[in-house]
């Protein structure tokens, strides 16, 4: 993302619940969200006649954002949106969900980003800043500058 205001996207994998709460923070509604989620589908029997099964085919969709909720208990967040992307198990222009947890990556695009989103990254993926403690070790010839958080 560019702090001048224009479009683009950033890839984002939450590590904990700081980084749900700031991924919360970035979306708003009409960003396009991307991420992998998991859509129940029926199969009939053979020739139509028997009985259906159902499973869980796991599908990439990109959602067009409507609405937003954060659940700080369960370090989740719920986007609820139209489908832009047509899928075998999906159709374009389709209500879904998706739930975003910590450790699964997921994709935010803005047609513009705001200078106040880009600082969020930016601190957001700088390790100093959440660190609780420095250390610097330092020998002859070498110094490490150590970050524990």
């Amino acid at each position: 993302p560019q702090p001048s205001g224009g479009g683009g996207f950033v890839k984002i994998v939450p590590d904990d619940a700081e980084d749900m709460w700031q991924l919360f923070n970035l979306l708003r509604k009409d960003d396009h969200v991307a991420a992998t989620t998991f859509r129940k589908v029926t199969r009939e029997g053979a020739g139509g006649v028997g009985a259906s099964e159902s499973e869980r085919v796991r599908v990439k969709l990109r959602l067009l954002v409507e609405d937003i909720d954060y659940d700080g208990d369960g370090e989740a967040i719920r986007v609820k949106g139209r489908n832009t992307t047509e899928t075998e198990h999906v159709k374009l222009g389709a209500y879904h969900t998706l739930d975003m947890d910590v450790g699964r990556p997921v994709r935010v695009e803005k047609t513009e980003w705001d200078a106040a989103d880009v600082e969020r990254l930016r601190e957001a993926a700088d390790p100093a800043a959440s660190a609780d403690v420095a250390a610097l070790l330092i020998t002859e010839g070498l110094a490490n500058l150590c970050l524990v958080g």
